[in-house]
C-alpha cells in the first residue's frame, strides 16, 4: 500500500478515536460524567415528534437566510453529536441501529435545503464554513455504515459548498486567509478523507503549514498576537478558535506526513505561549483579544483550553510549559468538558504535571496592546494606532463598542469579574476603565476603523513595562497623550495635553467595577480610595474626581448579537476625573493597586511622577524607571534623539535597559543615560559622565540591553 494512502487510513482511524475519546477508561468519574452528557444530549434531540420521519427537525426554519446566525445550522451540529454517540463506546447509543437509521434519514435531508443545487444567500460563512466543518465530521465518522447513496449525495452537495482545495473560495465568499483557511483547510480533509484522496490532503498540510507563519495580513503577527479582518486583534476571538483547530489538526495527522513541519509546529507553539496563555485568565480571555465576540453571551476561554490540552499531547518546543498552564486551567475550570477533551484532561492529571500560569510583562507591537500578570491579578490596556484598527461590527455585532481601543484598561482577578455574571448589558459603554473620552450622546456606537496617530507603543523588561499612547479618539474632538507604567504592586495612569475643542464634558475615567456584593464599603483617606479588593491612588492636580455607585440594567440584545431581551442588572463602583467642557492641556494623573487593603492604602507611598507634560512622561518605583519621550530631548536625567518608550531597572552596579520605537520605524536611534557603562548588546561610548548607546527601532519591537559599569570608571550618582 502506498505510503499516502496508509497515512490517510491513519487520520481517519485518530480522527474517530479523537472525536470518542479512545485512549481514555470509561468507568473513569469524569469520562463518566462526559458520556452521559452525551447520551442526553442524544435522547433530547431524537425525542419522537422533535426529530421527523423525514429527518428534518421540528425546531428549524429550513428556509431562513442566514445573517448573524442561522437556523438549519442547527441540523448539521446535532448531526455530529449524533454521530459522536454512534462511534462512541461505553453508552448506551454505540452502534445503535435505531440512531444509525435516525442519523441516515437525517443526512438523507440534507440535500433538500443544501444540496447541490441550491444557491446560497444571505451570510456565506454558513453555507461555505460552517455548515461543511459539521458535515463533513459526520460523514467521516459514519463512513461505512450508512446507505452508498445517501453518503455520495452528501458528499457531492459538500463538495459543491467547499470549492476544490482548502486554498479555493467556495460556491460562494472570499479566497480564506487566517482563521478562515483553517476551517477551509478541516473541511478538506474531511472530504479528503472521504475520496481517499491523498492530493487533496497534501494541498491540506500545505495550507495548514502556511498559517502557522507569522504574518503581515491576517493570522498570527510577529508579536505572537493574531489578527482576521485586517490590523484588529483577535487572539480569543478568531485567534482562539484558530489556535484549537490547529492543534486538533496535528493531533488527527501526527505520524503521518500530513503533519505539521517542525518550523510550523514550533511557530504555533509560541503562538500558544506567548500569545493564547497570556491572554487568558481564568476561564475566559480578556475583552481585548474578543472583538466583537464581547457582545455573545457565550464568551470564554473553552478554545484555549482546548488549544492547549490538545497540545498537550503532542511534541513541540514548548510542550513542558504547554502541559503547566493546561494543568493550571483544569484546576478551576467549571464543569464538564466532551469526550475527546475529557480524555486528554485524563492524561494531563495522570502525568503529575506541576502548575504553573504566565507572570510579568508583555508589548504586542504589532496590535498595540499591553499585558501585566501578577500571581492574583491580571491587567491590560488596548490601544490603537494608524497601523490598527479599533475594532468591528460585523452581523450586527458590537453596537456600542467604538472605546474598547482608546486605552481600555482591563482589570480582573479570577478572570470572570465581568464574564461570569452577565455584566457586559450592563454597561456603560461611554465609560470603560481608563479612556478619556467627550461625552455625548453617541460617545459609545458602532463608528470603528484605523487609527490616525502613529505614535502608540510600549516595553518592558518582562516584569515591569510601559504603554504609551498619542491619542486622538475616532469620533471626536478631542486629543491627548497617555501612558501607563506597570510596577510590581500598581498601575500608574498618566494623560496629558488634554485638549477638546467641543463644549461637551471631558472626563478620563479611572474604573468602572462590577461589584458582585452591592452593599461592599468604600473607605476614602486624603487621596486615596479602596473598595472590593483594589486601591486607588489619586494625585494632585486639578481635576475634579467622581465617584458612583451605580445599578445598571441592559439586555444582550441591546450589544446586536443575541435575540436575548432578558435584563439584567448589576451594580457598578465608577471613578473618573472631570475635565469639564473644552479642556486645554489638562492632565490626569492616579494610580490603581490591583491587591490592597485600606490599611496597606493608609500607609502606601506611590511610585514618583518626574514628568507628565507634552515632551514627556516618566515614573520611577524603586529601582524602576519607566519613560515615554513624546518627542526627541532630555527628561529625568536621560536624553533621547528619537521618540521612545523605555524602562531602566538597576539592580547593585547594573542597568537593565529595556526601550522601543512608538511608531514602529527603521534604522537607529540615541539614548544617553547618566554614568559610564559598556555593554556587549548595543554599541556605547563614554563622554562626559554618560554614555551614548544606539538602539535599533526594529519596527516597535523591544529592543534590550544590560549595560555594565566601565572599568576604571566612577558611574554618576543616579
Amino acid at each position: 500500500m502506498p505510503a499516502s494512502a496508509a497515512s490517510t487510513d491513519v487520520v481517519r482511524k485518530q480522527l474517530a478515536d479523537y472525536y470518542t475519546g479512545a485512549t481514555a477508561p470509561r468507568d473513569a468519574h469524569a469520562m463518566r460524567d462526559s458520556l452521559n452528557r452525551l447520551e442526553d444530549g442524544v435522547r433530547t434531540i431524537t425525542a419522537p415528534g422533535f426529530l421527523r420521519s423525514d429527518g428534518s427537525w421540528s425546531d428549524i426554519n429550513y428556509s431562513d437566510t442566514p445573517s448573524g446566525s442561522w437556523s438549519p445550522w442547527a441540523h448539521f451540529q446535532r448531526l455530529t453529536i449524533l454521530a459522536r454517540a454512534y462511534r462512541t463506546p461505553g453508552q448506551n447509543f454505540y452502534a445503535d441501529p435505531q440512531l444509525r437509521a435516525q442519523i441516515e434519514s437525517a443526512l438523507s435531508f440534507v440535500p433538500t435545503f443544501y444540496g447541490p443545487l441550491t444557491w446560497p444567500s444571505g451570510n456565506w460563512w454558513f453555507w461555505t464554513i460552517g455548515a461543511p466543518l459539521d458535515l463533513g465530521t459526520t460523514l467521516v465518522l459514519m463512513r461505512g455504515d450508512i446507505s452508498q447513496k445517501v453518503q455520495d449525495d452528501c458528499v457531492r452537495t459538500l463538495s459543491t459548498h467547499i470549492g476544490p482545495s482548502a486554498f479555493s473560495r467556495g460556491l460562494v465568499g472570499p479566497t480564506p486567509v487566517g482563521e478562515n483557511l483553517v476551517w477551509s483547510s478541516y473541511t478538506h480533509l474531511c472530504l479528503g478523507l472521504l475520496r481517499d484522496d491523498a492530493a487533496m490532503l497534501a494541498t491540506v498540510s500545505a495550507a495548514m503549514a502556511s498559517v502557522c507563519a507569522p504574518t503581515a495580513d491576517d493570522g498570527i503577527q510577529q508579536d505572537h498576537s493574531f489578527h482576521q479582518h485586517g490590523p484588529q486583534l483577535y487572539t480569543g476571538g478568531y485567534g482562539g478558535s484558530f489556535a484549537n483547530d490547529v492543534a486538533r489538526y496535528e493531533v488527527l495527522t501526527r505520524g503521518t506526513e500530513y503533519a505539521l513541519p517542525a518550523d510550523a509546529l514550533a511557530s504555533f507553539a509560541s503562538y500558544l505561549v506567548d500569545g493564547v496563555a497570556w491572554s487568558l485568565q481564568g476561564q475566559f480571555f480578556d475583552v481585548s483579544v474578543v472583538g466583537r465576540e464581547v457582545a455573545r453571551p457565550t464568551t470564554s476561554g473553552y478554545n484555549g483550553l482546548a488549544a492547549l490540552l490538545q497540545a498537550a499531547q503532542f511534541d513541540s518546543p514548548r510542550r513542558d510549559e504547554i502541559r503547566a498552564f493546561a494543568t493550571s486551567l483544569l484546576q478551576s475550570w467549571p464543569g464538564s468538558l466532551p469526550t475527546e477533551l475529557t480524555a486528554f484532561a485524563l492524561d494531563l492529571r495522570r502525568s503529575a504535571v506541576t502548575p504553573s500560569s504566565p507572570s510579568g510583562h508583555q508589548h504586542y507591537f504589532t496590535s498595540d496592546y499591553t499585558i501585566h500578570r501578577r500571581p492574583g491579578w491580571y491587567a491590560s490596556v488596548k490601544m490603537v494606532s494608524s497601523r490598527t484598527k479599533s475594532g468591528e461590527r460585523t452581523n450586527g455585532e458590537n453596537l456600542f463598542g467604538s472605546r474598547q481601543s482608546d486605552g481600555r484598561f482591563y482589570l480582573v482577578k479570577d478572570g470572570g469579574e465581568y464574564f461570569q455574571h452577565d455584566v457586559w448589558p450592563a454597561l456603560d459603554w461611554s465609560r470603560l476603565p481608563g479612556i478619556t473620552v467627550e461625552q455625548k450622546p453617541d460617545a459609545a456606537n458602532d463608528s470603528y476603523g484605523m487609527g490616525t496617530r502613529a505614535f502608540v507603543g510600549g516595553t518592558g523588561d518582562g516584569r515591569n513595562g510601559v504603554a504609551a499612547m498619542d491619542y486622538a479618539p475616532l469620533n471626536s474632538s478631542l486629543t491627548a497623550r497617555k501612558s501607563w507604567f506597570f510596577f510590581d504592586d500598581s498601575i500608574v495612569f498618566l494623560t496629558s495635553g488634554i485638549t477638546s475643542s467641543s463644549p461637551n464634558d471631558v472626563e478620563t475615567v479611572i474604573q468602572q467595577w462590577p461589584l458582585a456584593d452591592a452593599t461592599t464599603p468604600l473607605v476614602r483617606g486624603t487621596n486615596w480610595l479602596f473598595s472590593d479588593g483594589i486601591g486607588y491612588y489619586i494625585y494632585p492636580q486639578n481635576a475634579s474626581l467622581k465617584v458612583t455607585r451605580l445599578a445598571r440594567t441592559g439586555t444582550w440584545q441591546s450589544l446586536g448579537a443575541s435575540t436575548d431581551a432578558t435584563p439584567h442588572t448589576a451594580t457598578f463602583l465608577t471613578l473618573w476625573l472631570d475635565h469639564g467642557p473644552a479642556p486645554i492641556n489638562a492632565e490626569a494623573a492616579y494610580a490603581i493597586v490591583p491587591e490592597a487593603s485600606a490599611e496597606k492604602m493608609r500607609a502606601w507611598v506611590p511610585p514618583a511622577i518626574l514628568a507628565n507634560s507634552s515632551t514627556g512622561s516618566a515614573v520611577r518605583s524603586g529601582n524602576v524607571l519607566g519613560a515615554v519621550f513624546w518627542a526627541p530631548g532630555s527628561m529625568a536625567g536621560i536624553q533621547s534623539t528619537l521618540p521612545t518608550v523605555l524602562t531602566m531597572t538597576t539592580v547593585g552596579n547594573t542597568m537593565r535597559l529595556a526601550a522601543s520605537d512608538p511608531t514602529n520605524g527603521s534604522g537607529t536611534y540615541q539614548v544617553t543615560v547618566p554614568g559610564a557603562w559598556t555593554s556587549t548588546d548595543v554599541p556605547a561610548v563614554i563622554h562626559d559622565r554618560a554614555t551614548t548607546i544606539t538602539l535599533s527601532r526594529s519596527v516597535g519591537r523591544t529592543v534590550e540591553a544590560t549595560l555594565l559599569p566601565a572599568a576604571g570608571r566612577r558611574r554618576s550618582a543616579r
